[in-house]
Order: C-alpha cells, then sequence, then structure tokens
C-alpha cells in the first residue's frame, strides 16, 4: 500500500510548476513516496485543469511507479484508465508517452492479477487475449505475450503447460515488448527449481550474475530465489555472498518483502536465527504494504513461520516479537485461528515467537487454500509442506554477530525501602532519571506504612528524586523534594547537614560554579570548628570536593585546572580519613569513589585501585559495587589490561541484569565492546555491542543509531565489512531526509570504504562522491582528506584522471588543518597521482613532504616518501632517475632499521633496469633485496624468480637454474 497521500511534496519547483516540470522532477528520484507525492501533485493539477492529455501522461507514468512500489491498487486503476482513453481516442491519447508505452504495460498485468485469487484464470486469460489482439495490431511479436503466459502457469503451478510455453518462447523473435533478458533468466530459472531442477537453475543464475544482467528487482530477486540451491549444492560461500549482496539492495526496496522472504527462510535454515528475527522484526510491516497481493502475503506468512519455528527450536520460542501486533496485521496475526469465529482481533493475542509462528502457518494454510481452489490443483499447499520440511534441513554457515540477548525478567518489587535505595542508585548512574525517580517513590512508599521508619533512607530517597529532577531541570519538583529531605533529615537528628543544604537548596546538586565552591569552603571552615561535627563535615568535604573536581574539569588553563585539582585532592583525601574514623552519614563510601576517580584521572593508578578494593568487595551493596566497578573498568582499559577490563565489565552486565536495569546492560555492553575492540578481539566487540542493540530496541531506546554505527565499525574492523554495510545502510536510510548538511559525510565515508573492501567499486564510488561533497559544504576538512585518500585511490586503480582532482582537494584540506601527517600524506599521494597521467608538476611536493618529515625526525616517513618519489618518477618514464631514488629509499630504510621496507624498494629500481633492459643493473638490486628477505618466504621466492630471469637475459643460464633449483628446495 502506498503512503503517498501523507507525503508531502519537497520539492524546489513553486507552486505554479507546471504537470511537466513535476514529471521531470519526479523522473529525477527512485520510485517511492517522494516521487510519488509529485506524480500525485502532477495529476491533482491536471484533473484541476481538466487537462486529459497531461492527465494520461501522468497515469502511464503512476502506472509504472505503482508496479515498482507494490501498489496495485493504483496500478489497475490507473492503467485501466489511461487503456479506456487509448481506446476511446487513439490519437489524443497514443500507445507511447514520454517513455512509457502501454503494451508494455500489459506484460504487467495478468501476473498482477495471478497474485489474488479473487480473479479467476478465465479473467486472466482473457487478459493475454486481449493484450495478444493489441501486440498483432501492433505488429508486435508474440514473445512478451507468451511469457507472460509462461509466467502464469509457472506460479499456478502448471508446470507441464509452462515447460511447453518456455519451449514455444523459444522459437519466436524478441522485440521490444519482450522481458528484458535478466527478467527472462529469473523466471526461467524459478521455474526450473520449482520443478526440482536445481542444477539447472543454479547454471542459469550463475550466467546472470557472471554477466552482470540487471533490470528493477534484479540480481537481487535472483540471488534470494538462488540461495537455497546454492546450500543444497554446497556452494556456502557463493550463498552467503548472495545473501549479502541481495538483502542489502532489498532492505530498501518498498516493495521488497517478497525477497526478504526468502533471506529470512536462509537465516532460518543456516543457524542465524537471531540475524533472522532482527530482519524479520525491522520487515514485518511491508509484509502487506500490497494489499492485494494476497500470493505475496502467502510467501511471506510462510517464510515468517519457517523463521520462527527455527527460532523456537533454538529456544527463544518465548522471546516477543516486536511489530507483530501492529494493526495492518492483525487478520494474519492478530487472531488465534483455532478460536477466532468472526475474524475480530483479540486483545489477549499472545506475542511471542512461537504463537506467531502458529498463527503465520495457519494464515499461510488458509490463503494456499484459497489458491489452490482458483487454480484447480495442490500446487500451493504442497509449496507450504516443502516449506515445513525446512525443519529437517541445516547448514552451518555463521554471518554475523548477532545473538539472543537473555531475557531481562522485570525483578521483583522490592521488599523494603533500602531495597529500592540500591535500585535508584543504579538507574541514576545509567542516567535513567524517570526509572530512578519512580522507584524512590516506591521506597516512600513502604517507608510511609511503617510506624517507626528510617528517616536517613527517606532523606536519601528524597534526595534522588531531587537529583533526577535536576537533572531533568524540574525545577518545581527538585525544589519540593529538597524541602520533604530536609525534614526528613531533621527528623533523623542531622539538623547541621539540614541547615547546610536548605542554605545552598537543590542548587547544590546541580553544575559546579566558582561562587558556590567559595561559598562551601567557607562552610568547611565553619565545619572544623570545635565541638566537630563528624556528619556536617564529612558531608560538606565531599560536596565540596566534587564541586572542585567538577571545576577543575570546566577549566581551559592549566594552571587554574590544576588549582581546582589540588583543592579537590585535599579535601576528599580528608573526607576518606574522617570517614575511618567516624562516618554516620556513611559518606565514606563516596568520599572513596570521588577520591580514586580524582587519582584515576591523574595517573595515580596505585592509590586509585587502593582506594577502589573495599568498595569491589563482593558483600558490598550495589550502590557502591556498581560505580566502582565501573570506574575500575576504565582504569583497566587505560591501563591497556583490556582481558581483565572486559572480565570486570561483563560482571557489570550480570549486576545490572539482576537489577533489571536496561539501560545499564546497554552502557555496560558498550564498555565491554570498547575493551575488546582497544584488545584488537573487534568480533566480540560486535557481539556485544549486538547484544547492546537488542536490549536498547527492547527498551525502545530512542538513539539506537549510534550503537548501530559503533557496530558497524567494529564488524569493519573485524573485515566483515559487508554485514559493516549494512548496518552503516541502516542508519543512513533512517537519517537521510532529516540530516542537516554535512551531518552524514562521516557516515558515507565509512560506507564508501566498507564498500571498496568488498569489491563493490561502483557503490563506494558514489558514496564517497556524495561523503566528499556533503564535508566540503561544511568544512569538515578530516572527512574531506579521509575521503579524498579513499576515492583518489579507486580512481587510480581504474585509471580514471578525476583522481588528480580529488586528491588537490584532499591536499587543501590538509594545507588548512596544518596537521603535518596529514599534510605529507597527502602531498605524497598528489605529486604520485599526477605522475600517473604523465604530469610532472608535483614532483616538488615530495622534497615539502620531505622537509616535513625531518623537521621532525621520522627517518621511516623520509625514506617512504623517497620510494614514492621513485615510483612517480618511473611512471614519469625516467627509469635512471627512478632507479637511483629508489636506491636512496632502500639506503633510509635500512637506516631507519626496515630491511623488508629495502627489499621492496630494491625490487622496484630492479624492476625499472629491467624495463630498459639493464638486466646486469637489475641483477644486483634483485640480488640485494633477496639477501634482506627471509630464505623460503613468498616474497623471497618472487624476488628469487625474478632474479632467474634477469640472468636469463643475460644469458647466464648455470646463475638461472641453481637460482630455480633453490625455489625448488
Amino acid at each position: 500500500m502506498n503512503d503517498s497521500a501523507t507525503t508531502p511534496v519537497s520539492t524546489d519547483l513553486g507552486p505554479d510548476a507546471s504537470v511537466d516540470d513535476l514529471l521531470a522532477e519526479a523522473d529525477t528520484l527512485p520510485c517511492g513516496p517522494a516521487e510519488r507525492a509529485l506524480l500525485d501533485e502532477a495529476l491533482r493539477r491536471a484533473d484541476a485543469a481538466g487537462d486529459e492529455e497531461a492527465a494520461y501522461a501522468t497515469r502511464m507514468r503512476l502506472t509504472q511507479s505503482a508496479h515498482m512500489t507494490g501498489d496495485t491498487d493504483t496500478m489497475f486503476s490507473s492503467f485501466g484508465w489511461c487503456v479506456g482513453k487509448h481506446d476511446a481516442d487513439p490519437q489524443r491519447f497514443p500507445i507511447t508517452v514520454d517513455g512509457c508505452d502501454l503494451l508494455f504495460q500489459y506484460k504487467w498485468m495478468a501476473g498482477r492479477l495471478s497474485t489474488n485469487p479473487t480473479f479467476s484464470l478465465a479473467q486472466i486469460e482473457a487478459m493475454h487475449q486481449d493484450m495478444q489482439a493489441r501486440y498483432a495490431a501492433a505488429g508486435a511479436t508474440m514473445s512478451g505475450v507468451v511469457q507472460s503466459q509462461f509466467h502464469i502457469a509457472t506460479v499456478t503451478g502448471r508446470l507441464d503447460e509452462a515447460a511447453t510455453l518456455l519451449e514455444r518462447r523459444s522459437s519466436i523473435e524478441d522485440d521490444r515488448y519482450s522481458h528484458c533478458e535478466a527478467c527472462v533468466r529469473n523466471e526461467d530459472a524459478w521455474f526450473h527449481q520449482l520443478r526440482g531442477h536445481d542444477d539447472e537453475a543454479i547454471r542459469i543464475y550463475d550466467e546472470m550474475f557472471e554477466n552482470r544482467m540487471s533490470c528493477g528487482e534484479e540480481p537481487e530477486t535472483s540471488e534470494a530465489q538462488a540461495l537455497l540451491p546454492y546450500l543444497r549444492a554446497g556452494r556456502l560461500d557463493d550463498a552467503k555472498a548472495a545473501h549479502q549482496r541481495s538483502y542489502r539492495v532489498a532492505r530498501s526496496n518498498a516493495d521488497g518483502f517478497g525477497i526478504i522472504a526468502d533471506h529470512l527462510i536462509f537465516c532460518a535454515v543456516t543457524g542465524n536465527e537471531a540475524r533472522g528475527l532482527a530482519m524479520l522484526e525491522r520487515h514485518l510491516p511491508t509484509l502487506v504494504n500490497d494489499p492485494i497481493n494476497l500470493s505475496g502475503h502467502t510467501d511471506g506468512l510462510t517464510a515468517v513461520g519457517v523463521l520462527l519455528d527455527a527460532v523456537t527450536r533454538a529456544g527463544h520460542g518465548g522471546l516477543p516479537v516486536r511489530g507483530a501486533d501492529a494493526p495492518e496485521l492483525a487478520r494474519y496475526l492478530g487472531v488465534a485461528p483455532a478460536d477466532a469465529t468472526d475474524g475480530a482481533p483479540r486483545d489477549d493475542a499472545d506475542w511471542t515467537v512461537a504463537a506467531i509462528a502458529e498463527r503465520a502457518w495457519a494464515s499461510a494454510e488458509r490463503l494456499a487454500r484459497a489458491f489452490d481452489e482458483r487454480n484447480g490443483n495442490d500446487f500451493r499447499t504442497a509449496r507450504l509442506e516443502a516449506a515445513r520440511a525446512l525443519a529437517t534441513e541445516h547448514w552451518d554457515l555463521p554471518l554475523s554477530v548477532e545473538g539472543f540477548a537473555a531475557p531481562v525478567v522485570e525483578p521483583e518489587p522490592a521488599a523494603s525501602a533500602a531495597e529500592w535505595r540500591e535500585r535508584t542508585s543504579a538507574l541514576l548512574q545509567s542516567a535513567d532519571t524517570t526509572g530512578a525517580i519512580v522507584a524512590a517513590e516506591q521506597g516512600l512508599a513502604l517507608l510511609a506504612d511503617e510506624s517507626d521508619p528510617d528517616e536517613n533512607l527517606r532523606a536519601g530517597l528524597f534526595g534522588v528524586i531531587t537529583q533526577a529532577a535536576v537533572i531533568e531541570g524540574d525545577e518545581g519538583r527538585a525544589g519540593a523534594a529538597w524541602t520533604d529531605r530536609g525534614i526528613a533529615l531533621r527528623a533523623a537528628g542531622r539538623n547541621a547537614v539540614a541547615e547546610l543544604e536548605g542554605r545552598f537548596g537543590p542548587a547544590l546538586l546541580g553544575t559546579a560554579t566558582e561562587d558556590r565552591l567559595t561559598a562551601l569552603l567557607a562552610e568547611l571552615d565553619e565545619a572544623r570548628l570545635v565541638p566537630v561535627d563528624p556528619d556536617r563535615l564529612i558531608h560538606t568535604l565531599v560536596i565540596t570536593a566534587r564541586h572542585a573536581f567538577e571545576l577543575a574539569g570546566q577549566q581551559t588553563e592549566q594552571e587554574a585546572a590544576e588549582r581546582f585539582m589540588g583543592i579537590a585532592d585535599r579535601l576528599a583525601g580528608e573526607a576518606v580519613l574522617a570517614a575511618a574514623v567516624d562516618d554516620p552519614g556513611e559518606a565514606g563510601p563516596p568520599a572513596r569513589l570521588l577520591h580514586a576517580h580524582l587519582f584515576a584521572v591523574t595517573g595515580r593508578i596505585q592509590e586509585a585501585e587502593e582506594l577502589l578494593d573495599p568498595l569491589l568487595e563482593p558483600g558490598q551493596r550495589a550502590s557502591v559495587r556498581l560505580p566502582a566497578l565501573t570506574l575500575r573498568t576504565r582504569m583497566l582499559g587505560g591501563a591497556g589490561a583490556f582481558a581483565e577490563g572486559v572480565a570486570l565489565a561483563d560482571e557489570l552486565v550480570g549486576l545490572q541484569t539482576t537489577l533489571g536495569n536496561r539501560l545499564g546492560i546497554i552502557q555496560a555492553c558498550t564498555l565491554s565492546a570498547a575493551l575488546l575492540s582497544d584488545a584488537d578481539r573487534d568480533r566480540e566487540a560486535a557481539a556485544r555491542m549486538q547484544l547492546a542493540i537488542t536490549h536498547a530496541r527492547r527498551a525502545e531506546v530512542e538513539d539506537v543509531d549510534s550503537l548501530t554505527l559503533q557496530l558497524a565499525r567494529y564488524l569493519q574492523f573485524a573485515g566483515d565489512a559487508a554485514t559493516a554495510l549494512e548496518h552503516y545502510d541502516e542508519v543512513y536510510q533512517a537519517r537521510r531526509e532529516q540530516a542537516a548538511p554535512g551531518e552524514l559525510a562521516d557516515l558515507l565515508a565509512n560506507m564508501g570504504e566498507a564498500a571498496r573492501m568488498i569489491g563493490e567499486h561502483g557503490m563506494a564510488y558514489g558514496v564517497w562522491r556524495a561523503a566528499l561533497d556533503d564535508a566540503a559544504a561544511v568544512g569538515n576538512d578530516q572527512v574531506v582528506i579521509r575521503t579524498g585518500f579513499g576515492l583518489s585511490t579507486l580512481l587510480l586503480q581504474f585509471e580514471d584522471d578525476d583522481a588528480v582532482e580529488v586528491v588537490d582537494q584532499a591536499l587543501a584540506a590538509a594545507r588548512r588543518l596544518e596537521d603535518p601527517q596529514l599534510l605529507v600524506q597527502a602531498l605524497q599521494r598528489a605529486a604520485s597521482a599526477r605522475a600517473a597521467f604523465g604530469d610532472d608538476t608535483g614532483l616538488p611536493w615530495f622534497e615539502e613532504a620531505r622537509g616535513l618529515a625531518t623537521a621532525h625526525e621520522a627517518a621511516w616517513l623520509v625514506a617512504d616518501i623517497t620510494d614514492s618519489e621513485a615510483r612517480a618518477l618511473g611512471a614519469l618514464g625516467r627509469a635512471d632517475d627512478a632507479t637511483a631514488t629508489a636506491r636512496r629509499a632502500a639506503a633510509g630504510f635500512v637506516a631507519a632499521g626496515d630491511e623488508n621496507g629495502a627489499a621492496v624498494a630494491e625490487v622496484f629500481g630492479a624492476r625499472s633496469r629491467a624495463a630498459v633492459d639493464d638486466h646486469l643493473g637489475a641483477v644486483g638490486l634483485f640480488r640485494s633485496a633477496r639477501g634482506r628477505l627471509p630464505a623460503g618466504s613468498p616474497d623471497w621466492t618472487t624476488v628469487t624468480a625474478e632474479l632467474a630471469d634477469a640472468h636469463e637475459r643475460l644469458e647466464q643460464h648455470t646463475d638461472a637454474a641453481l637460482l630455480r633449483a633453490e625455489i625448488e628446495e
């Protein structure tokens, strides 16, 4: 179903734009909501003006758009209107208008009629007869007609008839109304697949892919259909590649669920049930986009059943299926067939995997029976049973890191106010202010029922509400809770603390200011006066130290930062010592944590660890242990102790799970992932990130995109660029409509790199070009440089001289940034790009780059620049200069301790000599390079073979034979 009725026309065209202008604008857009909105507006204006010719042209275009987006209702309506107009006045309403052809569109109609059992076979045949008569009148061959008849025979299960039509089609000459090569091959392969001839289907699919045949939904449709045949043929790598390529395209197709369905089944039979469930939840609402295409609904529901049965067998039948309760799916998934009599949605419906699987199968069976009744056979029911039988087929082909998150069971309501207080700490630490307030109110409610309540505990709970309200900016709630906290403190006998807090108000929990710190220091002087109230003293020390520590972080001048840090250090240490003697307000743990944090920031790690140790003991309360664990974990990461850090981060995940705190679980998983990535364990990092995303979706966290981007980065670091690209595209599709200029540049740059890694060079070019333009528009020089490097390298690979312009753009950005390292790289690349196309004007840039490297005492980099210069000279045909420069580069690498780099430079020099038939010069350089390489290594073998060839050219056959013998050994 097309939702263009609610899609605003977003265009630079003014309100007086003509129908032709709107159609021209629509032609610049892919089929989808934006394009459809323009067509609808063009049609509205044409109809309002009474311009039937314009309305005819618009509806011809609308038929095409509706076909591509799966809006069968609109397609039938606009096509029928056009046929009527053409038949009434062929001169005013010709067959072909602006590239749209009425006879060509006939090819789509019978197939769409077949997708709904309401249309009889006789009606479909009548459409074919009409089509045949019109083709004959137009002087066309019957190729398009027979292909349509073949398709109908195939999808209605009359396979013998389809075989006859296939043979007949082969004898008919193609013309402009023939189906395209890609579509013909797709239908042929599917026919053979349905007959059980997978070998023939695979042959056709392979031919399609090898020859890069494409059409509107090809090759992604064929790649999806080829998945099971590839698996059954043992071609698992081909199946994996086809899955990744096809899904990457199909996921953004408005009418793509028919393709997605094959991928769901693929995930079910390859052990990727979690990935399949995530895909299903992402696409489930689109299953019924086209309400007329009940054949597509049948296939989609069948795939849902296959996948969810597999999820259930994997032990996760109790998980909810997000999106299954969508109103548009109610006729299939919102009614339990066993006890529903009127088709009304059930309020008590079960939305778990197992329950949805049962209802999906039941609905698919009901639809299959309707098709079989129409077709006069059991074809659809038999296909349904074959799908059920897939439960017995399995191939182990792990694709991604997606896994099932352990369910977070909502904890039982706390039995005491003290337990609620513990939970508030976890919730506040994970920035769940709403949850913290709710938990605190639950604790207060329990205290209200007690005859002798703990007033200290009450004060703590009101303190939580105040802090959460301050964070949320709710001054009214913060003020009321602060007042109630003061009453509780006085009831607990802590009058001095209550008076202190009363003088400052809730702002004491807000952002630190210098004026407030000055006032707190004055309060502290008074608190130290004899007789000392330890509660007031320690409380004031901790609050004042926190303010000083926060102010230190706000400073831009080092001297000021050190001054505030010194105050914080002194006061936090005093608080820890005082609490060790007498701690009536239980301020010791916060004091220790604050002082440990300060030590960690200033690099005094051992002292920080000593302070944290008592807070990490197993018996400690969660409110103490959680922040201590978090700080220790980050400290371990900073010290490079990644394994120990990961262990603590996973302990954090477990503790947050026990508390039922999803936001805390997400943060702990993210921390664990970062540590794993730092330890070069990016695959595991991605798994942790996927777990975080799963919990984020279950918790309906708004910003899942940032987590998804990090997942994509970890996958890319791990070498799984294909899956990374899926996730990048997921975020891109979600953000592109609302993105401000430059906002997507970094994302597009990453997408380009991922596309390059998997050999999708066309995609890499497109997204890198978009990234470069987006970044340049807002002056994001970092992305301009990174993208310019990648894109220019790709262009050089294909000998496209646009590489020079692109790398020059990166060089200009590097000069603006004044980053020596980036500038050296840009100078090397720009000079090399020019030389690749015979332009020597960039050669002085090598000397400029060498000067920068020398100034920074980067000896290896100097050698590398010289090596690049040698290659540029070689590209310019200056063989003697290239060889001499390569020798200098080799000497530089040796001086920098890089024997392998020296060997590479000498090999280039040797090849330069061989290219001008100086084989004697080549021998010396090859021999020197060979001596630097480990004997028997692949590089040593290659150089030895080239050295032998050089001896042969000098007619030194004995030397050549001895060298080749060494290789054989």
